[in-house]
């Protein structure tokens, strides 16, 4: 491993300003929905309107603000890829670091590094700001499943970044990227999970399979409800899978870039 080339990378998301901005973002998200959702269901849950779910917990309730929050990781992803090929500085780059192998596995370790420093906090402020909004619903860290789904829900975050790193190299453009990657998180998986005809498949997707990484018991830590949902283990290696390939991907493209 090129620890200057990783050292260089980690500098690079230092100074790159959208990056910074998009790593702000996921922490104040995840402390400002979390507060928000969990008033939002203590109201509920005190006015009996039946709007909460009959299975709720509050353990899956304040984790599943990382479904919303991960918006922030997939800019960033595309973000620190994308400035390079926009800017022209992906031939500096790669004049420094000539070798595209150890240059890739740089940018791979830096920017997982940054999103696992900043999911740690930032799923925890969530956690904790749900819980206080909860109130007398919410709940601590001894419930059996927190400190599983906590670290689950950071694991998603990290491998969703890798995995958009991975997309957002294989693309070459943050536009081009994000156009792909938007409509498949928030658009394209939830519908094709409700329906019946594609929900078999839905499934396996990397934001289906992966936030099943966080789910608690019977309830949903998701946006939708899929059939016959992935165990936490099983969602986290197929969005490991996910990873890898789309890291591949990039790999491959990189190596036939032509400065």
């Amino acid at each position: 491993m090129n620890l200057a080339a990783i050292a260089s990378e980690a500098s690079k998301i230092r100074t790159l300003r959208s990056a910074a901005a998009a790593l702000a973002t996921l922490f104040a998200l995840s402390a400002g929905l979390g507060a928000v959702s969990g008033w939002s269901v203590r109201r509920a849950l005190d006015e009996g309107t039946g709007v909460v779910r009959d299975g709720f917990d509050p353990v899956s309730t304040g984790v599943a603000i990382t479904g919303y929050g991960q918006f922030a990781l997939i800019v960033f992803g595309v973000v620190i890829v994308g400035h390079e090929y926009t800017s022209g500085m992906i031939r500096q780059a790669l004049t420094a670091v000539p070798r595209r192998g150890a240059f890739y596995s740089a940018k791979l370790v830096a920017g997982g590094a940054a999103a696992l420093a900043v999911a740690v906090p930032s799923v925890l402020a969530g956690y904790l700001a749900t819980q206080w909004g909860l109130g007398a619903h919410g709940t601590g860290f001894d419930e059996p499943e927190a400190a599983r789904a906590l670290a689950g829900a950071v694991a998603y975050l990290v491998l969703t970044t890798v995995f958009c790193i991975g997309v957002g190299t294989a693309l070459r453009s943050p536009v081009a990227a994000l156009a792909v990657l938007a409509p498949l998180y928030f658009f394209v998986s939830q519908l094709l999970t409700t329906l019946e005809g594609t929900a078999w498949f839905a499934k396996y997707l990397p934001d289906q399979a992966g936030i099943r990484m966080f789910a608690v018991g019977s309830g949903e830590a998701a946006f939708v409800q899929a059939q016959d949902p992935l165990s936490p283990a099983e969602g986290g290696t197929v969005l490991a899978a996910w990873a890898c390939g789309a890291a591949l991907l990039g790999y491959l493209r990189l190596r036939r870039l032509q400065l």
